[in-house]
């Protein structure tokens, strides 16, 4: 197998990281008909609510590719490695919206802990969701590329 290093810029990898999770994510889990924090089940289950009218195909597609997407997003997250506590800082951080006070307290760590495993898991979350998002089974490759090169 071959692993191709590629240089990214971490700080600015891990606040177009951010701006997705605060933005983005909504508006897809909206689209999905589903909420945020379903995503921080380590299963996701699927039920489907669809409108009527004029638009219903359109609906249908776009509910399907905000699902698709969402399925790509949650692999992504559950993938990041949980050594130190990064996955549960990220699912605690964006998929249930702790304070990082409350991921503090949960985890026993300090908050400069929590803020350092929350950049670290941004980036993992980036380079994970560039692979799945690639994956037949997701097919979302739509999804704009959260991950910086470094220019250097």
């Amino acid at each position: 197998m071959i692993v191709v290093n590629i240089d990214i810029d971490e700080n600015k990898t891990a606040v177009k990281a951010r701006e997705f999770l605060e933005q983005d994510l909504p508006k897809l889990a909206s689209l999905a008909d589903r909420d945020v924090t379903s995503l921080s089940s380590p299963q996701l289950s699927f039920s489907c609510s669809h409108g009527s009218g004029s638009n219903q195909q359109d609906l249908l597609i776009n509910h399907w590719s905000a699902d698709t997407a969402l399925v790509a997003i949650h692999v992504a997250a559950h993938h990041i490695p949980n050594q130190n506590h990064e996955r549960e800082v990220f699912i605690y951080t964006y998929f249930k919206h702790y304070s990082e006070d409350q991921v503090s307290k949960r985890l026993s760590i300090s908050r400069s802990t929590v803020n350092r495993y929350k950049k670290a898991s941004l980036v993992e979350f980036a380079r994970r969701l560039d692979v799945q998002k690639k994956m037949p089974q997701h097919n979302c490759d739509w999804l704009e590329s959260l991950v910086v090169k470094s220019c250097g």
